[in-house]
């Protein structure tokens, strides 16, 4: 393993190594004797002829400082990165040092070990833009002599830095950036480019203490900050707060927790008891409660799972915000445990309606994933999830047919009566709906036949759908009425022989029950190929079915 780099022994600005050379700390950015070695001229040739400048590592623009050790006549050379784009060595050592020429750290090790670029001196807005994209919401920034700054004092820390648009600052305005100082007090400042010489990331051991102060201080400082650079925050700090007897406390706290969750989920789990307690306080911050909550089960569902019940006395239909959040969390609980969101369902069920909205899509997702492990839970709600098909909405309306489909696969008779219904989402304009659609119909046909047999002639064109899913599932559909009622199906038999054809396994699959089903004497010859031929075994030994019932 490579030494950790110190001030002696710097890291490598290539690939983060500790460099080694005695004389590496004497120039800035230096660079390791195994990256050196891959240098290559401005014309892609090696550097190892001459006194080659610049030379280019990895893309990286460097510039070598040659010298000859006394007595041995011997030439070398330390090599070091370019930040800046300067036009030659003594540019680069210049720009890159202080004015007693100590060497200025440039790059440092990220959290991949690879160096990343802390400082930079920006030509353009562009560039400040890149630079401040390297880092997430846990660095502050702050200028390094500013040249005409009427806001900034140099060296002042500042967060959240966003670039505003021509239109907030004026269309020949300079490029211009929206900051939050990182203070006891913090302020909004602007800051444009031609007022910076150099900005550089700082260390989190350099800012000001955020954590003196009486409560409401504190948590007022903490919430402006977590709306531009949650990271910044300390939780151990944050916690106690949520639980603060004056209620302006509480809530700024919770909508603090809210931001810092969001940015670092993995910040929920020391306190989820302490969010869950919150759900008995007034409505607002149960609101935030929830939200938190919600977004550490997205990601540690297990860690939030014995909530549950709480989450579910959240569901109303006073709020559609609570609903929202509420869904949210039940949602990702489901897809981690459905039996976790069980007692959920009558609750979810309430707040169903024809008019989708956020919190009624996931309820519906929610249901969709019960049932498919619990269909018998979610079987009486069939007739006011069939309600739902007439929703102006595509996506709200395959939430349903989802949902529908997990129960009538297991329960063919539950969507019997609204067998018209779904008939007229066959001729929607999304392919998951019309898949969706025409598999109930299948489900159906399993158990009664009958109950889909007269609409084989508004079935069946599907068979030329462009998506495979809507021609598989339709086909398995015809051949499940097929097996009652074969006459119903058979002048559809030269379309279904096409489908043999189908570059989709379940097609050729399904078509071959079909076709023997229908007893298809002129399907022998293509049925036979495929017996032997076709790259699926289910093909073939659905193929080889077939011919035995045809004889």
């Amino acid at each position: 393993m490579p030494s950790t780099p110190t001030r002696r022994q710097p890291p490598c600005s290539i690939c983060g190594n500790t460099v080694g050379a005695p004389a590496a700390g004497s120039v800035p950015n230096p660079v390791c004797a195994v990256c050196d070695g891959r240098a290559e001229t401005e014309d892609g040739r090696p550097a190892t002829r001459g006194e080659p400048n610049p030379v280019f590592i990895d893309g990286h623009k460097c510039w070598r400082q040659y010298t000859v050790e006394p007595g041995a006549g011997r030439r070398d050379h330390l090599t070091m990165r370019d930040a800046v784009g300067c036009d030659s060595v003594r540019e680069c050592l210049r720009r890159h040092t202080d004015e007693g020429g100590e060497p200025i750290a440039w790059f440092a090790p990220g959290p991949s070990g690879e160096p990343l670029q802390i400082r930079a001196a920006p030509d353009s807005g562009a560039a400040l833009e890149a630079f401040f994209d390297q880092f997430d919401s846990s660095t502050a920034f702050r200028i390094v002599g500013a040249e005409s700054a009427t806001e900034v004092e140099t060296k002042r820390p500042f967060a959240g830095p966003t670039r505003l648009p021509a239109a907030a600052v004026g269309l020949t305005a300079p490029p211009t950036f929206e900051c939050t100082t990182v203070e006891q007090s913090p302020r909004q400042i602007r800051i444009a480019l031609p007022e910076i010489a150099a900005v550089e990331a700082v260390t989190r051991a350099s800012l000001p203490t955020l954590d003196e102060g009486p409560p409401d201080d504190r948590v007022d400082r903490y919430r402006q900050l977590a709306a531009v650079a949650p990271g910044l925050l300390e939780t151990d700090s944050l916690w106690p707060l949520i639980d603060a007897e004056e209620q302006a406390v509480r809530y700024d706290a919770m909508r603090t927790v809210e931001s810092v969750v969001d940015d670092r989920p993995e910040a929920g789990l020391t306190a989820v008891d302490r969010l869950a307690d919150r759900l008995d306080d007034d409505r607002s911050i149960r609101l935030y409660a929830v939200r938190s909550l919600a977004t550490v089960a997205e990601r540690f569902p297990e860690a939030v799972v014995d909530v549950t019940p709480e989450i579910v006395d959240q569901l109303n239909a006073e709020s559609s915000l609570l609903n929202t959040a509420a869904t949210q969390f039940l949602l990702a609980v489901a897809e981690h445990d459905p039996a976790a969101a069980l007692d959920a369902t009558p609750a979810i069920a309430s707040l169903l309606s024809p008019t989708p909205t956020r919190a009624r899509r996931q309820a519906l997702a929610v249901l969709s994933v019960i049932a498919e492990s619990f269909p018998e839970e979610v079987r009486p709600l069939v007739p006011q999830l069939c309600s739902l098909l007439d929703a102006d909405d595509d996506p709200y309306r395959i939430s349903c047919t989802a949902a529908l489909g997990h129960v009538t696969s297991a329960y063919p008779d539950a969507a019997t009566p609204v067998v018209p219904t779904l008939l007229d989402q066959l001729g929607a304009y999304d392919p998951e709906l019309r898949g969706n659609s025409v598999g109930i119909l299948g489900d159906i046909a399993q158990g009664f036949p009958m109950d889909v047999a007269p609409y084989t002639e508004e079935i069946a064109p599907l068979l030329d759908d462009d998506d495979p899913t809507v021609r598989s599932n339709t086909a398995g559909t015809l051949a499940r009425i097929a097996e009652e009622y074969p006459a119903r199906i058979e002048p559809f038999v030269p379309r279904t022989i096409e489908l043999l054809e189908d570059s989709w396994t379940r097609s050729r699959v399904h078509a071959c029950w079909v076709l023997g089903h229908c007893e298809a004497d002129e399907a022998v010859d293509p049925l036979t190929e495929h017996r032997r031929e076709d790259p699926s075994e289910a093909v073939r030994a659905r193929a080889a079915w077939a011919l035995e019932r045809i004889g």
